[in-house]
């Protein structure tokens, strides 16, 4: 009995695990992109087919999903942060915010918001409530963390990237010609991404810092994210385009004809969370 109950577990666990798995692989089939000239959230297949997901914001900035796949939007100059489920319905997640631009969430499910207007960071819990992340800056922008909950945000500002600890300690993390978005790779590398607008280039970073171009001879990078298969998107502004990048920074043309594109985002599950969810099943399959 005690055997069969032990494959019965087994098998849960092997289910579960690959439910987490192809789930991650659809999910970045699918690229979701602000398009801030014309109020659209569009999503693109992975054949780069477009559809309008969402309409009538008014300059649509940051994105990004939660652990349930609703997907979150900051309305830039309507100071509104949105909350969109699965078939786009949407609901106001937060109100009377100054020019909100890049968005993340932390392993706990806390939203963090780049308010431009004021030269803060927010804090949103799941109901919507607010603080004000106690480490500030000048004209804030992407927002992403690392796997050890470190925050990075990019200054418009002063052209620097800056790394806050979970106290909100503030550090210059690298330099930068107006960094807009900001990504890390799905690999566990520990490299940082930033689009600097201001030269074009998309730049590699690794923990200390040590930049390095990735890619160049764009107009205006803005938006990045990356696909579970680690590929970088590239969101230019003003030639309406996404990039799409492998590993080595080849890039090829992969959506075109887009309003304004700014920031991107793929529904990729970030690693701790599939960390902690196969952990979960693995504590559960050994348990007598």
């Amino acid at each position: 009995m005690k055997t069969n109950h032990y494959q019965l577990r087994t098998v849960l666990f092997a289910t579960a695990m690959l439910v987490l798995l192809t789930g991650t692989l659809a999910y970045a089939d699918n690229i979701y992109v602000a398009c801030y000239g014309n109020g659209d959230i569009v999503k693109i297949d992975s054949s780069g087919n477009k559809t309008i997901f969402a309409s009538s914001f008014n300059g649509p900035t940051g994105l990004a999903f939660d652990s349930s796949g609703n997907l979150f939007v900051a309305d830039g100059n309507g100071g509104t942060i949105e909350k969109l489920n699965a078939s786009g319905n949407r609901t106001v997640f937060a109100s009377g915010l100054s020019s909100p631009q890049g968005l993340a969430f932390d392993t706990s499910g806390n939203l963090y918001a780049a308010e431009w207007g004021r030269n803060q960071i927010d804090i949103f819990d799941s109901s919507g409530n607010s603080s004000v992340f106690p480490g500030s800056l000048s004209r804030p922008e992407g927002l992403v963390f690392d796997s050890s909950g470190n925050l990075y945000s990019g200054s418009q500002l002063y052209s620097k990237i800056y790394k806050f600890d979970s106290s909100g300690n503030r550090s210059v993390f690298a330099t930068s010609s107006v960094p807009i978005g900001l990504a890390f790779a799905f690999d566990n590398s520990g490299y940082l991404y930033a689009a600097s607008w201001g030269s074009g280039t998309i730049q590699k970073f690794d923990s200390s810092g040590n930049g390095i171009t990735f890619a160049s001879g764009f107009n205006n990078p803005y938006g990045l994210a990356f696909d579970s298969g680690n590929n970088l998107y590239m969101a230019d502004e003003y030639t309406g385009m996404i990039t799409k990048f492998d590993s080595s920074g080849n890039g090829a043309l992969f959506a075109s004809g887009l309003s304004q594109p700014t920031f991107i985002a793929t529904q990729v599950p970030e690693p701790a969370t599939l960390f902690l969810l196969g952990l979960g099943a693995l504590v559960a399959r050994r348990k007598r």
